[in-house]
């Protein structure tokens, strides 16, 4: 008996322990999250830092909270701390308005200050004292209407000050800010009028900086204004609706500037630029020039005589349909940006004016782009086509007609065009082709392997295009390719079967089998990719989570998400390394002691897990991790409990053949 209640005892203890070990503790956003070298604040309600953070912090995001003003002794205890945003709408009853002495007094190593959306209304002028290299200020949407008002005496190392979206009027107080460091100034959505000469006097011995204007309603800009100025960027997008753009170009008159925004926004005004106006970039230099929906009054061969040596133009939704026969000023010109406007043909741009061209883009072009045959030939040098999303139409077979003389392409995109005939090699002229990208188009193909001139392609991109993956020497010839996209491509039948298809690409790295239908495929499938990283299953009709089609599971990343999984075998999936991981998520599964073992190994490995918030119980919507049951034979206490009974029953039976053998014994001795 006695040793009857020890067993009894023991089978207790054992299973309370491992019902106490897998009981779910409830997860809830009432405290802060712990991100990586910090804590998450966020949108808690709270008055004052709480107790959680330690005083070591270095990051801390404490956005949407109550703090209406900020005092020396705020984050005083926060000595480490290097990150801190408090981000808040103005629209907000906690938004800060004060800024008192010495707030950071007691952080020497803060770098970065985000006060997005605070309507400040008073900053003291030691407000910044203590951070020793303080590099990133945002005061964007703050209210401040004056340069003046920010107290600049200890920002000796800012690199970005961000003041968008305020109501700053002018640039006066500009000379009080230190330029040594500054790298970006972002004063765009303001309400600034005039820029003169003496505001940027101050910038003149700043090389490289970053300036963004745009948005704010410029009336005048004083001739010369940024004479002898050397910057990075400068950024006038927007700001076209109450100035002549000769104004602005007469103020912008001997400045050199990597980049030039004079683009416009959706919603402005229409603005026709006249080709005279452009006559001011003779004496302007500037490598990439963006005038981004604006019109051309009278465009023809000169407009842009005075951009020689510019390197890229974004005429990007310029209304344009034609290109005149010779553009002089543009033979530097590497990249050329011409999407959204109404081209007829791909042949309309007359290429002969762009020598050095290496990139075109003709993308989302607003008519249906006929493609000519050898009207690119002059662009010897092009890398780079783009003419997705604008229905291209070749003329006659594609596409070796259409893009002889370039030898040197490495990325063609074609998604979203028309139905097309392929040539049996249709991209026997581009051999160099590194980057191809075919989705959501069409072909008609009668020879079986069509990229076998293309020894050098990378990624091939052919999701949604009804290719017959029955073909088995479809991808012959692709010995370097590392990404393969068959999205949307369905699998006749379901079960994907053909294991000759991925021999010609031994390098593979990442295929993506989503939407395509599939209930299952076959073992070993994928067993001759040792190179396989990403594999992606989801939005299909896999009802087995199966690992057994690959080479590896030590460094892969496994997607079956949104498939028709009910329960797992966790076998599958116990060989993923450190590198490996699964997503298991929008699934229906069972959680119940059926799925037992694998709701177990999702909390053990949750590193392991993608989307884990997403992986929910069918029905209910709970997250597996939240689950707890408690199943009355879980296998590992089954097999202690049978090997106990066992152990005892052979110990019972060993004590009765004992004693059977003592009275036979005792019998005979009779």
């Amino acid at each position: 008996m006695e040793s009857q209640s020890v067993f009894f005892r023991l089978c207790f203890t054992v299973i309370s322990l491992f019902l106490a070990y897998n009981e779910a503790t409830p997860w809830s956003r009432e405290r802060c999250l712990q991100i990586d070298d910090g804590y998450d604040c966020s949108d808690l309600d709270l008055q004052i830092i709480p107790d959680e953070v330690p005083n070591s912090v270095k990051i801390l995001k404490f956005s949407f909270n109550y703090l209406p003003s900020l005092y020396n002794f705020t984050f005083q205890r926060l000595r480490s701390l290097n990150f801190l945003e408090l981000t808040s709408p103005y629209t907000h009853r906690c938004s800060i308005n004060f800024m008192y002495e010495d707030i950071f007094e007691n952080q020497p190593h803060l770098e970065v200050l985000i006060l997005i959306g605070n309507p400040l209304v008073f900053i003291a002028d030691r407000a910044f004292v203590g951070p020793q290299a303080l590099k990133y200020l945002s005061l964007a949407q703050s209210k401040i209407k004056s340069l003046s008002d920010i107290p600049s005496d200890n920002l000796v190392y800012l690199e970005v000050l961000d003041l968008g979206g305020s109501d700053i009027r002018s640039l006066d107080g500009l000379s009080s800010f230190h330029w040594q460091k500054l790298r970006r100034l972002e004063l765009d959505m303001n309400s600034i009028q005039l820029i003169t000469a003496d505001d940027l006097k101050p910038l003149h011995y700043v090389v490289g900086m970053n300036i963004s204007f745009k948005g704010n309603d410029i009336v005048y800009v004083e001739p010369g204004a940024f004479q002898s100025l050397t910057l990075g960027s400068l950024d006038f997008s927007g700001c076209l609706g109450k100035m002549d753009i000769s104004v602005l170009l007469k103020g912008l008159e001997g400045i050199k500037t990597n980049r030039l925004n004079l683009g416009l926004y959706e919603t402005d005004p229409a603005v026709h630029i006249p080709s005279s106006a452009l006559q001011y970039f003779c004496s302007i230099s500037v490598t990439d020039l963006n005038f981004q929906i604006v019109h051309f009054s009278d465009l023809n061969n000169s407009t842009f005589h005075c951009l020689e040596g510019l390197q890229k133009l974004d005429l990007t939704r310029t209304h344009l349909g034609l290109l005149p026969s010779i553009l002089t000023g543009l033979s530097t010109l590497s990249h050329l940006v011409l999407d959204e406007n109404s081209f007829l043909d791909v042949c309309h741009i007359n290429s002969r004016s762009f020598p050095k061209l290496t990139h075109l883009s003709m993308s989302g072009n607003m008519k249906k782009l006929d493609f000519s045959s050898r009207c690119l030939e002059s662009l010897g040098s092009l890398e780079e086509l783009d003419l997705s999303i604008s229905q291209v139409n070749p003329t006659g077979p594609c596409c070796n007609d259409q893009l002889f003389g370039l030898g040197h392409l490495k990325v063609l995109n074609l998604s979203y065009g028309s139905p097309m005939r392929w040539n049996p090699q249709p991209f026997s002229v581009v051999p160099q082709l590194e980057h191809l990208d075919f989705s959501r188009s069409s072909y008609i193909l009668n020879d079986s392997s069509p990229f076998s001139s293309l020894q050098n392609l990378r990624t091939l991109n052919i999701s949604w295009s009804n290719t017959n993956l029955t073909n088995v020497h479809l991808f012959k010839g692709l010995k370097n390719l590392q990404l393969l996209n068959l999205k949307g491509n369905p699998i006749q039948g379901g079960v994907l079967t053909q294991t000759e298809l991925f021999k010609p690409v031994p390098v593979l790295e990442t295929l993506i089998l989503s939407a395509c239908r599939i209930t299952a495929f076959e073992e070993n499938l994928f067993k001759e990719l040792t190179q396989l990283k990403h594999v992606d299953f989801s939005e299909n009709q896999l009802t087995k989570l199966s690992t057994t089609a690959f080479y590896s599971l030590k460094f892969l990343q496994l997607n079956f998400a949104s498939n028709a999984i009910v329960t797992v075998d966790v076998g599958n999936i116990m060989d993923l390394g450190n590198g490996g991981s699964v997503d298991p998520s929008y699934n229906p599964l069972a959680c119940n002691c059926s799925n037992f073992q694998f709701i177990n190994w999702v909390k053990d490995n949750k590193v392991k897990v993608r989307h884990l918030m997403e992986t929910v119980c069918n029905g209910t919507r709970t997250r597996i991790i939240d689950v707890h049951l408690q199943c009355e034979f879980p296998v590992g206490i089954l097999a202690f409990s049978i090997t106990l009974a066992a152990i005892v029953i052979a110990s019972g039976v060993f004590c009765l053949v004992r004693r059977i053998r003592r009275k036979y014994a005792r019998y005979t001795q009779f």
